[in-house]
């Protein structure tokens, strides 16, 4: 009898392909559970006091552990120009925080304001003010997110070796 002996299971070529396959999809899972867990926060909110010269960041994250996930870092830009480069290690909240940062070279100035709010496991979002004009309206659809490029290659590399092990 192939493939048996005493009433055990032997190993045969197909049986090691199937094997491989299995194993390699669960790594591959496992890599991308890290990245599914993980996520940006969302689209940042800015407003600008004229009469302190705070701009005020609000920025919804909602995550089970600030010390561990959490806003690592943000960016505030006006046009190309960097104002603020803040980096972080933990958040304030589990949910919903602000920031206040005091820019008195924006009152009375015109253009646009971005703050990039960056996740420490994963992804980054913007949000953007409109001085001295109508404010970005509410709704705008939301910058895309940017994934990490482990999880691409996690799921490249199992796609490649199942293609593979079936050969």
């Amino acid at each position: 009898m192939s493939g048996e002996l005493n009433g055990s299971f032997m190993f045969s070529s197909k049986n090691t392909s199937i094997i491989r396959i299995v194993a390699l999809t669960l790594i591959g899972f496992a890599l991308l559970g890290g990245s599914a867990l993980a996520h940006p926060p969302a689209d940042p909110a800015l407003t600008y006091d004229d009469q302190t010269g705070d701009l005020v960041v609000a920025i919804t994250h909602q995550v089970d552990n600030p010390a561990t996930h959490y806003v690592k870092q943000v960016t505030v830009r006006q046009g190309n120009t960097v104002l603020i480069d803040k980096s972080y290690t933990s958040q304030p909240d589990a949910s919903s925080f602000m920031y206040r940062y005091n820019l008195p070279q924006l009152k009375g100035s015109r253009g646009e304001v971005t703050v990039d709010a960056r996740c420490s496991l994963s992804g980054s979002r913007s949000g953007t003010l409109v001085m001295g004009g109508t404010p970005a309206p509410v709704g705008a659809e939301p910058a895309p997110t940017k994934a990490p490029v482990c999880a691409f290659a996690a799921i490249l590399a199992v796609g490649l070796a199942a293609q593979r092990a079936l050969r």
